[in-house]
């Protein structure tokens, strides 16, 4: 059984630009994060320790996931709406430390219906951290799923010998719902830059 934790940034006197704390997840609890009074902003997490916290944006109106993935090793950051809400889930045993930075973002000039929703999969078995710039940065983790709702024209990135690739653009191709196998396109871009 999951229970839930909801946590709402209010801020009365002054408003905070940025917030640093660290957050203790039970095992098997789910954590809700809102700031209402933020129109768009950035929260960078990273995790303490083994296990792995499953992080979703959920739109607060539809309680559907607009974007999702598991966060394993490493530092990653996710941009999120006022309209929407962040989630993550401790689905271990053990309780979980997560370090969260939150602070203002610039919201992206694209409109809302040139975005296409669709699901990153992992098909391998190794991690596969990918950059979204103004988006996210996510560690998809192996044999996994990260949906994602990105407009045309946004880049996803990879990282090899300390440089970054576009690994693709979103456009028409992409189709509402696909599946895009990551670990099969990453290797064939990987192939055709002589990686």
């Amino acid at each position: 059984m999951k229970f839930y934790i909801t946590l709402i940034a209010l801020f009365t006197i002054s408003y905070s630009f940025a917030q640093k704390s660290t957050l203790q997840i039970p095992p098997s609890e789910v954590v809700e994060l809102d700031y209402p009074n933020y129109d768009y902003y950035k929260a960078t997490l990273k995790k303490k320790g083994s296990g792995e916290i499953d992080v979703a944006v959920i739109s607060k109106k539809e309680n559907r996931q607009i974007k999702g993935f598991g966060l394993g090793l490493g530092e990653v950051a996710v941009f999120v709406e006022a309209e929407n809400k962040l989630v993550l889930s401790n689905a271990s045993d053990k309780a979980i430390s997560i370090d969260i930075h939150i602070t203002l973002a610039e919201k992206p000039s694209a409109e809302r219906n040139q975005s296409i929703s669709f699901t990153l999969r992992n098909t391998s078995a190794k991690s596969i951290p990918l950059i979204i710039p103004t988006v996210m940065n996510p560690n998809l983790s192996p044999m996994s799923n990260s949906g994602v709702d990105l407009r045309i024209g946004q880049e996803i990135l990879f990282k090899a010998k300390g440089r970054r690739y576009v690994l693709l653009t979103v456009d028409e191709s992409i189709k509402e719902g696909d599946v895009l196998d990551v670990a099969k396109i990453l290797k064939a871009k990987k192939k055709e830059l002589g990686l």
